[in-house]
């Protein structure tokens, strides 16, 4: 009898045990469910809306005739999952732009940007996530043409490996790695992305990334040829970094997770490329 009472005890002692780690781990899923290397499970999602403002005064290279770049975008972002560790994602801008010469002289344009689609496998959960994605950049929804266009009319794709870790209680860990092909003119790149992230309590987290570019050094034409738009250099590194506060208004909801976030981002180095900053605030759903 002895022994069952304390075979009972400690089956209860399990359970309390479990569900404890289960609502910690909840309380800290809010970044790592929808960080780069995790993917959603079947029918479940993210997505963000953002207003986006950057400005940018310097341009890193030879630049023939450069004053100021600014540029105000509206972005979507989305991801879905279709089960059996497969998901969808994909973004697309509307963007307002402008580019200031020397001589005080402006040029504008606006329009949709490339949209961006791609698919993500994830290959194992333990003892590190790991998965692979394949990404396409479809130039079709704008005229790259016209005098300030928002994007170079040309088709990309992407292979990228993204690795992440839960350090529970301390946060998560992301690192990816990739190559993107561009057709035609541009040189290919070589991409690569640091993240952290740590949920502060149920409803505040703080998130700060590395986002970089390395130009294959493979283009066709010459940078000095192609100055139409100065964010859209043919061959150029790049080196971001973000910084992002969130907040979740409702992290305990069984369906859709309603959230706001603030984020800044500085172009801190580069070759042929803006040196700006953005400031951007967005609205987030998980579900």
């Amino acid at each position: 009898m002895n022994a069952l009472i304390t075979n009972k005890n400690h089956f209860i002692s399990v359970q309390k045990s479990a569900l404890s780690i289960a609502l910690l781990a909840c309380m800290g899923a809010s970044q790592v469910a929808h960080a780069g290397a995790w993917v959603s499970a079947k029918g479940e999602g993210y997505n963000k809306v953002s207003v986006n403002s950057y400005s940018a005064d310097e341009f890193e290279g030879d630049s023939p005739d450069f004053g100021e770049f600014n540029s105000d975008s509206y972005t979507f972002y989305g991801e879905y999952g279709l089960g059996n560790n497969l998901a969808v994602y994909g973004s697309l801008s509307y963007q307002d732009l402008e580019q200031i010469d020397s001589a005080g002289v402006a040029t504008t344009g606006s329009g949709l940007s490339d949209l961006e689609v791609g698919v993500r496998y994830q290959w194992q959960a333990d003892p590190f996530v790991l998965s692979t994605s394949l990404l396409v950049k479809l130039p079709y929804l704008y005229d790259e043409d016209k005098a300030l266009p928002t994007g170079n009319g040309q088709e990309d794709i992407e292979f990228r490996v993204l690795i992440g870790k839960s350090l529970y209680p301390y946060g998560y860990l992301g690192v990816e790695a990739g190559y993107r092909y561009r057709a035609d003119a541009p040189s290919d790149e070589y991409r690569y992305l640091i993240e952290y992230g740590y949920d502060i309590n149920e409803k505040v987290y703080i998130r700060s990334k590395l986002d970089g570019i390395l130009s294959a050094k493979n283009a066709d034409v010459d940078n000095a040829d192609t100055f139409g738009n100065l964010s859209l250099a043919p061959e150029f590194d790049l080196g971001k970094l973000e910084m992002t506060v969130g907040y979740n208004f409702n992290p305990s909801a069984q369906n859709s997770r309603w959230g706001i976030e603030f984020t800044y981002t500085n172009e801190i180095y580069g070759e042929n490329s803006l040196q700006g900053e953005t400031l951007s605030l967005g609205i987030t759903r998980v579900f």
